[in-house]
């Protein structure tokens, strides 16, 4: 499979989700886009992707409906989302 010219990356906290958004860029992705959640998220993401929308934890639609407005097809979640904030 070739690699996307765009990829979506749901971004938990943590290290992975810059980590991912760096070797897909070394692999070869065009454009990186990421959904970030507020109090989880590392905010150095934003200097590691193309484009970044801020959300809560829980807002799937609002999540499908940026990654089709970005024409996102391929997505990746990278980097955990604590419990506490799932219940």
């Amino acid at each position: 499979m070739q690699n996307p010219e765009i990829l979506g990356i749901i971004a938990g906290n943590g290290v992975y989700p810059r980590e991912l958004a760096d070797a897909a860029r070394k692999a070869g992705v065009k454009e990186i886009v990421a959904a970030a959640f507020s109090d989880e998220t590392e905010p150095a993401l934003t200097q590691h992707v193309d484009l970044i929308e801020w959300m809560r934890v829980g807002q799937l639609s609002r999540l499908l409906k940026f990654f089709r407005e970005q024409k996102i097809h391929h997505a990746i979640m990278a980097g955990q989302i604590a419990p506490k904030n799932l219940f």
